[in-house]
């Protein structure tokens, strides 16, 4: 057995946890895309907090699992390193009656 260290194993090894362990750059466009869910996790408490006070119909339940829906697939996305297209984004915003962020492209 060998007492000496491989040090290109122990290279490796540390290159790996650094890439583990760095924090995300995130682009212009996520940033925004990151705030627009923020916006809307907002939104989704407003209506929770309706909710609990006694004003429950389903049109509240379906617009807040709509939100839902929108906020699971900008979150995911960002989440996975995955790029949303910007015209995708603007079509999900509108099915679920979202406005879109006036600096966000396309």
């Amino acid at each position: 057995m060998d007492a000496i260290p491989d040090k290109k194993a122990e290279k490796q090894f540390q290159d790996m946890l650094a890439a583990l362990t760095a924090m995300p750059a995130w682009s212009e466009k996520q940033q925004l895309e990151l705030e627009m869910a923020r916006e809307i996790s907002v939104e989704m408490l407003r209506l929770a907090e309706s909710m609990r006070d006694g004003s429950t119909d389903i049109e509240t339940c379906l617009t807040m699992l709509k939100y839902a829906k929108v906020m699971d697939f900008v979150l995911t996305t960002l989440a996975s390193r995955r790029d949303i297209a910007p015209q995708t984004l603007r079509v999900i915003f509108k099915l679920a009656g979202l406005k879109v962020d006036e600096a966000y492209p396309g």
